[in-house]
């Protein structure tokens, strides 16, 4: 017959209460602030992707765009 109730058998995992862990990090702030940080560090991140992207590759329909324009000037 199984037990009627969960025995804690590892106490630096479970504590005393539903979970005995720290949370540290962005785990340790209030939801709304931590999700405002990682909003912040997707925008930031996905803007130096861009610009880096736009400088070391560039836009290859846009420098299609000017190669015709180079072959043929306009009048």
């Amino acid at each position: 017959m199984p037990p009627n109730r969960i025995v804690n058998k590892n106490p630096y995992l479970y504590g005393p209460g539903p979970l005995g862990r720290k949370p540290f990090g962005l785990g340790a702030r209030p939801p709304l602030h931590g999700l405002l940080i990682c909003a912040g560090q997707a925008i930031v991140f996905g803007l130096i992707g861009g610009f880096a992207y736009n400088i070391f590759i560039g836009d290859p329909g846009l420098k299609k765009i000017e190669d015709y324009y180079k072959e043929n000037p306009t009048r």
